[in-house]
């Protein structure tokens, strides 16, 4: 009988040990995946920087030069662009955020654990099915905080596109006022 528990428990302890294994993998993964998020949005900002710095360039040079357009389309065109910037400022900065999730259990309060309770972790498997259990929690909160640094940077990407359409449209607005 006893040979059939070791048979079991080393069969239990072989496949906690992949699932532990493969549960790394898959965090490890959402870790770089998190990490390239980041980018993205420092991207973002960087992009948000450019436009910035050429529209607020070209805005002296055009109103000086504006001919008989009105100071107030002007006024109106770069204040709606201005504001597009900035809200793909908030959106890119709100995916760059640190949002609060799981983490692995501080040394102390493992040791606390394995001390107090340490009947859960007698056999590999039972150690095994910790890391397991361990490694799914903090992959399901770091992937929820991934999926919202998605939903921030998609915002971004759009609000930056429209506001380069906007560029654009505003653009041919004033070319067709100017030669009306």
């Amino acid at each position: 009988m006893n040979d059939g528990q070791d048979a079991q428990q080393d069969i239990a302890s072989t496949l906690y040990e992949y699932i532990a294994s493969f549960d790394r993998e898959i965090y490890a993964n959402e870790e770089r995946r998190e990490d390239s998020l980041i980018q993205q949005a420092a991207n973002m900002q960087t992009a948000f920087s450019f436009v910035s710095a050429a529209v607020l360039m070209v805005a002296p040079i055009v109103i000086e030069y504006r001919g008989k357009l009105p100071l107030e389309f002007f006024l109106i065109v770069f204040a709606i662009i201005s504001g597009l910037l900035l809200a793909c400022l908030f959106c890119a900065t709100m995916a760059q955020r640190r949002s609060k999730r799981n983490s692995f259990p501080a040394a102390k309060d493992f040791q606390g654990l394995v001390e107090t309770d340490y009947t859960d972790f007698e056999t590999k498997s039972q150690r095994e099915k910790y890391i397991a259990e361990t490694y799914k929690e903090l992959h399901e909160s770091l992937a929820n905080s991934n999926e919202t640094r998605v939903f921030w940077i998609q915002w971004s990407m759009r609000v930056f596109f429209i506001t380069l359409g906007g560029c654009i449209v505003s653009f041919i607005i004033g070319l067709l006022m100017l030669y009306r």
